[in-house]
């Protein structure tokens, strides 16, 4: 557990530097050691803020250790392009550059449950209100559209709100893929003109599974790629998923993204340097 930690504030602390980012001379705890923090919680005490400090306090991790709301507060005044940039070294270590088929798909985070709308402080809205195809459900709260690689590591990610489609959400994905790559997705990607328009500026192949009723059918050999390759992002998701608590707390919106976002970390952090 320690020497994880101490990997997760090197990563934090080297983006700190090369980001330039200046703490106050005041400051008890610098960037690199409240982001460690963050993903240590994640990593380590499925989110658990009140858990991880008070391990943390033990072990005496941190000198200096801040109040818990105080910690809180630092959390979320630190940029979102900080906590990408953490995401996209972690990339950079496990990610393989000959890799040129990706995955893509989606997987819903509830906020609550759907006979709990009438006390919800969040996510309250109507786009918020999303159905889960898989356990026959309704819930509130935001999907999170995933790209990731055939060794399970992530390559973009977007958060939208529940009721959001998945073809849709394919549209605001960066994409930034290398070109000749082939996308593959279950059928609700299904868009002819995206695929077309992506296939000709940025030679982006998009195998999307076609429903037995529809024209444009793909060949056998990309229906064998697709029923082979499309499930390894599910194992992603679990993994991801498992790292959650059953309800996630939080009292802003932006701070429960922030802890979705810090759960993904943890995942890839783990994938780096797993606990023994």
């Amino acid at each position: 557990m320690l020497d994880q930690t101490i990997v997760i504030y090197c990563i934090c602390d080297e983006i700190s530097k090369t980001l330039r980012i200046k703490d106050d001379l005041q400051c008890k705890m610098t960037h690199a050691k409240i982001m460690a923090f963050a993903l240590m919680s994640a990593t380590l005490f499925g989110g658990d803020y009140r858990r991880a400090h008070l391990m943390a306090r033990y072990h005496r991790y941190f000198p200096n250790l801040l109040s818990h709301s105080r910690l809180v507060r630092r959390m979320h005044n630190i940029p979102d392009h900080v906590w990408m940039m953490i995401f996209l070294a972690l990339q950079l270590f496990l990610r393989d550059k000959k890799q040129n088929t990706f995955i893509v798909d989606s997987f819903p985070i509830k906020a609550y449950e759907n006979n709990k709308s009438f006390r919800a402080r969040i996510f309250s809205g109507k786009k918020y209100h999303g159905y889960t195809a898989s356990k026959k459900q309704y819930f509130f709260g935001i999907k999170i559209h995933m790209v990731v690689d055939l060794d399970g590591i992530p390559i973009e990610f977007i958060f939208t709100p529940g009721s959001t489609s998945d073809v849709k959400s394919l549209r605001e994905l960066p994409l930034e893929l290398p070109r000749n790559s082939i996308l593959l997705g279950d059928a609700a990607y299904t868009d002819y003109s995206f695929e077309d328009a992506l296939l000709e500026l940025e030679k982006i192949k998009v195998l999307a599974k076609r429903r037995k009723n529809l024209k444009r059918q793909h060949s056998s050999e990309n229906n064998f790629c697709l029923r082979m390759q499309r499930n390894y992002i599910e194992t992603v998701f679990s993994s991801i998923v498992s790292r959650m608590p059953r309800y996630i707390r939080a009292r802003t919106e932006k701070g429960f993204c922030l802890k979705i976002l810090f759960f993904i970390l943890a995942y890839m952090v783990n994938r780096f340097f797993p606990l023994v």
